[in-house]
């Protein structure tokens, strides 16, 4: 803005804002200067009040002020969002100077809520937590979803392992969908554009476990701060994606000065903590006798030199032995800057990490540019590009610690090849051999941007458009070699093979806000949000599959005599209309109700279109009530909410495929002819969206000033309405059927306790401790249904475990058969029965 023109607005509020005695009485001029105490620079906009009276001004572009008090006026208040307030006695003064200085507390009760929409905490009627990005980089962790562990009350983090690049699972509040292949994980949002967190398992079913989920791309040396809103009320604006929450991510910007240029490096090692225990008295073989070559790796005989074949036989720690020291290099480097009209944010980082499992690891590199920029008055805009590269050697298909359970205590796993390259072995496939051969890569190219236009014409109306996408390209290649040709090999694989996958991804956003802020007198102020969100997301999986490499070690597709090939192709579109209306009373009673109305492409024409209000409110009592001095600040908040949850792609329809066998061999082409058959899965064209009522109350409590806070929620959540397969008799054709079918439950209670035992001028010493307790239950199926198994794993002796869907039990619960001995009268057993129960 230019000065002459600031100085211009500046006078004319100091001008309204000083009020005229309405009698004649003496009266003198103060003027000076407010400056910022820690940057040691002049602030404009900084209110000076006459205490006990209403007449005021505001300091202008240069920080300096000037104001007529009345006789007898003894104190002058200096105020301004962001810092403390002061006060300076007048006496006989016509010049006062001073400084203020940032209140860190009242800086941190701002918080990014939807749509990066900033609003002060206070305001708002359900529970947000936010972490500052030097608590994401402390933790230390490549995956800024691990980051979170334990540091957000009502949010679970699961780890698919400890190799480099795996993935971790994030639920806030509990699962909300009873069909384990539905995504219950909040939607991730960086920078107010939407991104992809997914974990795509695509192939022809020889994927192994341990790829990553795509946050883990996000470099957390660029987070500003992230923010988890929890329940359907803070999403609310988001609609279908953020049925199960939202974690929203802001990035370092330039700020105005100097160019500042920074660097961060790290370097951590890991080691296996626990390790299995194995008994040393027992070696190879079967029954008490040994045997070199058996399978069975310690039911032999005694590991004594002269009850076994070879006296050179001891005792091996193969799990000890194979594992190793895990390192991970972490650098990154920015420089930022700029001036009052423009800044530049732009960052380089590369992490490189070594599993402790041998051959294992993971990459990412990534490069980061944004700006912003002020063109007029009333125009702005700003952008970022985020390119990510990432990927590694993944663990074996084989888990290799279940290889090495199988490996003799006797044989050294660690002596695992031949000279002429073949495998060391005594039968078994050697744990360390399978792990260096048998290699699964991926290699993604990420890019992440977008574009952001603001457009304020007057002081009470905005207009904002965001538009920006996030697409990525996966190539898998998995490779299991086959005979080498030497003589008295034992091989991986009878024929090996190689399987190529691609996976292109792209998600596109657009979104337009319309913000419209009025006062209403002294006490009531409004703001209204009207917004339009287009969400687009295509997806494109091509595999390919040869089988019996032809040239030992040469790993091509063409040099394969049986190839199989396979395509996936999905596009979906969610259209959103909202409105979010913000009531203000005085800064001490806060109303907001907002409704969404979403269209998807998933449902059929009559059922596409869905509308769910929120309503939400906060009490902030403290300065309202005639309440002990030990409480610094109270508030009590309760909101009501809905939310649906659309389906997967051509969910309501029959499909066609081309028939595989359980390994992905596809039986098509066949002789120059393709064939399809009908999948076993029945789609419903009247399928409805999902639905999730939400209730929430809290309170946010503070003592002596601050030193001492809780914060307290209470939530209940039902899903109904869950889309759903469910089993049919195969006499109809099919063996399930999608359908809406089930009711789902949540309740439970945080507890977010924080306490400043040590603070100086200097140094403070904070606590922060959470608590949270999630209880979850089937509520109901369907009319007829008595469970429905959406899980099982078959184990020896014919021994099944399942996970069930059973009312009034637990989301989750296994069900497994185990023994029961019958004993006849003389103490011999008569019978051996299965039991099923409950695990």
């Amino acid at each position: 803005m230019k000065k002459p023109f600031y100085a211009l607005i500046m006078l004319i509020m100091g001008l309204c804002s000083t009020q005229f005695p309405a009698w004649a009485q003496s009266s003198a001029t103060v003027s000076g200067t407010v400056m910022d105490g820690a940057e040691e620079i002049s602030l404009p906009g900084v209110n000076v009040l006459v205490k006990g009276t209403t007449a005021g001004t505001v300091t202008d572009v240069d920080g300096k002020y000037s104001l007529t008090v009345p006789e007898g006026a003894k104190t002058l208040i200096f105020s301004s969002v962001g810092y403390t307030t002061e006060e300076a006695n007048i006496g006989s003064s016509s010049t006062i100077d001073i400084s203020l200085l940032p209140d860190i507390q009242s800086l941190q009760e701002v918080v990014v809520t939807s749509f990066g929409i900033e609003q002060q905490k206070q305001a708002l009627g359900y529970s947000v937590q936010e972490l500052q990005g030097k608590e994401i980089t402390q933790t230390q962790q490549p995956n800024l979803v691990n980051a979170l562990q334990g540091r957000v009350a009502g949010v679970q983090i699961t780890n698919a392992g400890g190799a480099p690049g795996m993935s971790s699972r994030i639920i806030v509040r509990g699962i909300t969908s009873l069909d384990p292949t539905k995504d219950n994980q909040p939607l991730f949002v960086v920078d107010g554009v939407p991104i992809d967190n997914s974990t795509i398992d695509e192939g022809s079913g020889n994927t192994p476990r341990g790829l990553s989920n795509r946050a883990a791309d996000i470099n957390p040396n660029d987070i500003e701060s992230i923010n988890v809103l929890k329940g359907a009320a803070a999403t609310a604006l988001y609609g279908v994606r953020a049925a199960n929450g939202a974690v929203i991510i802001t990035t370092k910007k330039g700020k105005a000065g100097g160019v500042k240029v920074n660097y961060a490096g790290t370097v951590g090692f890991e080691n296996i903590n626990k390790y299995p225990e194995f008994q040393k008295q027992y070696g190879q073989g079967f029954s008490g006798a040994f045997e070199p070559t058996s399978f069975w790796p310690s039911w032999g005989a005694p590991i004594i030199a002269d009850q076994v074949v070879d006296p050179n036989v001891r005792y091996y720690d193969n799990t000890r032995n194979v594992m190793r020291t895990g390192m991970r290099t972490d650098n990154t480097v920015n420089i930022s800057g700029g001036s009052e009209d423009a800044t530049f944010y732009a960052s380089f980082a590369n992490l490189y990490q070594q599993g402790v499992i041998p051959f294992s690891n993971w990459g990412r590199t990534s490069a980061k540019l944004s700006g912003q920029a002020n063109i007029g008055e009333k125009f702005n805009m700003s952008g970022s590009i985020n390119y990510i590269n990432s990927g590694g050697d993944r663990v074996p298909h084989e888990r290799i610690m279940e290889n090495l359970m199988y490996w003799a205590v006797t044989q050294d796993a660690t002596d695992y090849e031949n000279p002429d390259g073949t495998m060391k072995t005594y039968g078994n496939n050697n744990p360390l051999y399978t792990a260096r051969y048998w290699t699964y890569k991926d290699d993604v190219n990420r890019a992440i941007g977008n574009i952001t236009l603001n457009y304020a014409p007057t002081e009470w109306l905005s207009f904002l458009y965001r538009i920006g996408t996030d697409f990525y390209s996966d190539q898998r290649t998995e490779i299991k070699p086959g005979p080498l040709g030497i003589e008295g090999e034992v091989s991986l694989d009878a024929q090996g093979f190689i399987e190529q996958t691609r996976i292109n991804s792209r998600d596109l956003n657009s979104t337009l806000n319309v913000t419209l802020n009025h006062k209403f007198g002294d006490k009531v102020e409004a703001t209204l949000r009207l917004g339009n969100d287009i969400f687009d997301r295509s997806r494109n999986t091509l595999f390919s599959r040869g089988q019996n490499l032809t040239v030992p070690g040469f790993y091509n597709v063409g040099y394969t005599t049986n190839i199989s090939t396979g395509q996936r192709y999905s596009q979906r579109r969610l259209i959103g209309a909202y409105g979010d209306l913000q009531l203000n009373y005085d800064n001490f009673l806060y109303l907001g109700i907002t409704g969404r109305n979403d269209w998807t492409s998933t449902l059929t024409k009559g059922n596409r279109s869905f509308f769910y209000p929120a309503i939400n409110l906060g009490f902030v009592f403290n300065d309202k009530l005639n309440l002990p001095e030990v409480l610094s600040y109270g508030k009590i908040r309760a909101s009501y909410a809905e939310v649906g949850k659309d389906a997967e792609p051509y969910s309501t329809n029959i499909t066609y495929t081309i028939p595989a066998d359980g390994s992905g061999n596809v039986y098509f082409p066949l002789n120059g002819q393709v064939g399809f058959t009908r999948s076993n899965t029945l789609g419903l064209p009247d399928l409805k969206p999902e639905r999730t009522v939400s209730l929430e109350f809290g309170a946010d409590l503070r003592f002596f000033n601050n030193r001492l806070s809780a914060d307290i929620t209470y939530y209940k959540s039902n899903s109904r309405d869950q889309i759903i397969n469910v089993p049919v008799s195969n006499a109809t054709g099919f063996s399930t059927f999608i359908t809406n079918a089930g009711e789902i439950e949540n309740k439970g209670l945080e507890l977010i306790l924080g306490a400043t035992p040590v603070q100086t001028g200097d140094f403070s010493w904070d606590l922060t401790v959470n608590f949270s307790r999630n209880r979850n239950r089937i509520v109901d199926i369907r009319e007829g249904i008595d469970n429905i198994v959406v899980g099982s794993q078959y184990g020896y002796a014919s021994s099944t475990v399942t996970m069930q869907l059973i009312d009034g039990d637990a989301y989750g619960n296994l069900y497994g058969r185990s023994y029961e001995r019958y004993y006849g009268a003389n103490g011999a057993p008569e019978d051996l029965r299965y039991l099923n129960r409950s695990l």
